[in-house]
């Protein structure tokens, strides 16, 4: 279970700096054909989206010991 919980903490983090890194690009570049702010903006949204479900996951882990 151990090996588990640390995945998922690392899924989360890094799910989480990707959302950051998205929403500086939204914030300073222009952006081109197909990745506009836009794009950004939706690609951050899903990112932060897939964090909540793992966080989820990791409080019901912890919870069942």
């Amino acid at each position: 279970m151990a090996s588990r919980k640390k995945r998922l903490i690392k899924q989360i983090d890094g799910l989480i700096k990707q959302a950051e890194k998205h929403k500086e690009k939204i914030e300073t570049e222009k952006g081109e054909k197909d990745t506009t702010p836009a794009y950004w903006a939706g690609e951050k949204e899903r990112y932060e989206k897939q964090a909540e479900e793992r966080a989820e996951i990791l409080k019901k882990l912890k919870n069942k010991r």
